[in-house]
């Protein structure tokens, strides 16, 4: 009588067919997966498809809790100004602000800055300052230690101050 049992050279050639197909497989995923597998001649979608509704900004940041009195300072003040100093006492101080790469000057608490039109220190918290101007709010931090420059070097900018963590706050001068 015949066996059906399969010879050992084909059971051989099955298995080792079926570690390459796993094998290839896994490679694929993991190259779709990383990003290897991407649509290179793929054409970019500029803006919303068509017959999409418009999403109001505001609206959603409302419904989100986002506070709706007053909007955002604006970006091309943050890029101007440069924290360099702070000085603390209670609920007055000081600080040393540099407008559009100017020497920094001093600037008391409820003072306007010059150079920044409209723009005045409102509080001086340690590590950090807010400034306001027409219902606009802007939050100036020190840069930490490592990033702060030299009187030799040139100062840090201060987008790098705005984005840099916070450093640990330091001592009030009396």
């Amino acid at each position: 009588m015949t066996s059906s049992r399969l010879s050992p050279r084909l059971a051989v050639g099955l298995a080792t067919a079926l570690v390459w197909a796993l094998a290839a497989g896994s490679a694929l995923f993991w190259a779709l997966r990383t990003g290897g597998g991407g649509l290179a001649g793929a054409p970019v979608a500029d803006g919303p498809p068509p017959g999409a509704a418009a999403v109001d900004a505001r609206a959603v940041a409302r419904m989100l809790g986002a506070a709706s009195g007053a909007p955002a300072a604006a970006p091309d003040v943050a890029s101007r100004l440069a924290l360099r100093g702070i000085v603390t006492h209670g609920s007055r101080g000081a600080a040393l602000i540099a407008v559009d790469g100017k020497p920094p000057r001093p600037v008391r608490v409820g003072a306007p800055l010059e150079g920044a039109e409209g723009w005045t220190l409102r509080a001086v918290e340690p590590g950090a300052v807010v400034l306001a101007a027409e219902g606009r709010e802007a939050r100036l931090e020190m840069p930490p230690l490592s990033a702060r420059s030299s009187a030799s070097a040139a100062p840090a900018s201060a987008a790098s101050a705005a984005l840099a963590p916070r450093p640990p706050a330091p001592p009030n001068v009396r």
